[in-house]
């Protein structure tokens, strides 16, 4: 049991996180996912740091890193196109996510297992009117340098793909 509560800890943190996504999705385009985010000015980078919704960071089309707090759940996430990786601490825990076109990873730090899950159509694009629990999150945002290494999964994490794991669980 002792075992199995990070899993399930981290599958109510994707699914908080993917319930935001949607919800942010709503709005006029753009992306829409609730990861975390403070930012602060890399020395020499162009354009404006600004405070808001993480899906107006990468409407802007830069590379940024944005910060927020929300309760007691801080983050850091690095914005690169569509792609984002995320630094998240939430009760104590320190936890991954890499969104990659359809895809999404999330793991804990320390931990050797992680989550993958793939969704039908490209994470930032999709329905209007999907949605459901609301995120109040503002993210401080900033131009920055970020590496595309970033967005690559960890090697020495064993990624279960949700759909796999749940197979045929609706047939």
């Amino acid at each position: 049991m002792k075992k199995a509560l990070p899993i399930v800890i981290l599958i109510v943190i994707v699914a908080l996180l993917v319930g935001g996504w949607m919800f942010l999705k709503k709005g006029k385009g753009g992306v829409s996912l609730p990861i975390p985010g403070e930012i602060k000015k890399e020395a020499g980078q162009e354009g404006e740091s600004f405070t808001g919704k993480l899906k107006d960071a990468v409407a802007r089309g830069l590379p940024m890193k944005c910060t927020y707090t929300q309760d007691s759940t801080t983050g850091t996430s690095y914005i690169k196109g569509s792609k984002v990786y995320a630094e998240i601490t939430a009760q104590g825990k320190e936890g991954y996510i890499i969104m990659v076109d359809k895809c999404m990873w999330t793991w804990n730090k320390g931990e050797s297992q992680g989550i993958k899950m793939c969704f039908e159509e490209n994470v930032w694009e999709g329905e209007e009117g999907a949605g459901s629990a609301p995120t109040e999150a503002e993210y401080n945002c900033a131009p920055a340098l970020v590496s595309d290494s970033q967005f690559s999964p960890p090697a020495n994490v064993k990624f279960v793909d949700v759909e796999e794991m749940i197979g045929g669980a609706g047939e």
